[in-house]
């Protein structure tokens, strides 16, 4: 039976290809790859006042570390992105203000904090190559209740599936796929206590025990 999550992301997936969605794909019981070691914080909120806009910008962040614990150095082209239960899709970005970022960083208190554009390329094995950076996301529905952060690109784990909707009289494109390519994903599910008239001053609380790997 497929979970919320699962569920979550196939039915994402398909309404991308306007196509039906394969039946949800399991990541193998033991690492088949490379896999990266990923901490993190839970996301916070930040009103940032950014030149040009006359009210202050709103950013949600997840600050986080990845170390390479193998014995080869690996590509880290992390993707993090933020899934309301109102199915709104918010992609992390990678290139923020200056404003955005020096706010976040007095809030890390983390002199070794870079920017995203800069923590990604290739990782060296060891502690001490441990790259720390940030996922920041533009605000998000103010009715969502809930909200799920998927991460890719931590793990070299991925499958590719025919898709059983393919159309072979017509050329390949986003709305007709041959293949769906899946990857190894972490999802970290949230909620946040209490109505949404209170959503700006409460946190969101993680749903620890739902956390898990996908492949999405």
């Amino acid at each position: 039976m497929l979970n919320l999550l699962q569920c979550m992301s196939l039915c994402m997936l398909s309404a991308a290809t306007s196509q039906p969605a394969p039946v949800a794909i399991e990541p193998s019981a033991a690492p088949v790859s490379w896999e990266l070691n990923f901490r993190f914080q839970d996301p916070e909120r930040v009103s940032v006042v950014v030149p040009g806009k006359a009210e202050p910008v709103v950013y949600w962040f997840m600050l986080y570390s990845v170390e390479n614990p193998g014995n080869e150095e690996v590509d880290f082209y992390p993707k993090f992105e933020l899934v309301t239960n109102t199915l709104q899709v918010i992609q992390s970005e990678i290139r923020v203000s200056p404003e955005a970022f020096r706010a976040i960083g007095r809030r890390a208190e983390d002199p070794l904090l870079v920017t995203p554009e800069r923590a990604i390329g290739k990782l060296l094995r060891g502690k001490d190559r441990a790259r720390h950076s940030v996922a920041i996301f533009k605000d998000f529905d103010p009715k969502a209740t809930s909200f799920t952060v998927f991460v890719s690109g931590l793990s070299g784990e991925f499958r590719r599936e025919k898709n059983p909707a393919f159309d072979a009289s017509k050329p390949e494109s986003e709305t007709n796929k041959r293949y769906f390519t899946f990857r190894k994903t972490l999802a970290i599910p949230y909620k946040f206590p209490g109505s949404p008239v209170t959503r700006r001053n409460v946190a969101p609380e993680r749903l620890a025990d739902k956390q898990q790997w996908l492949m999405r």
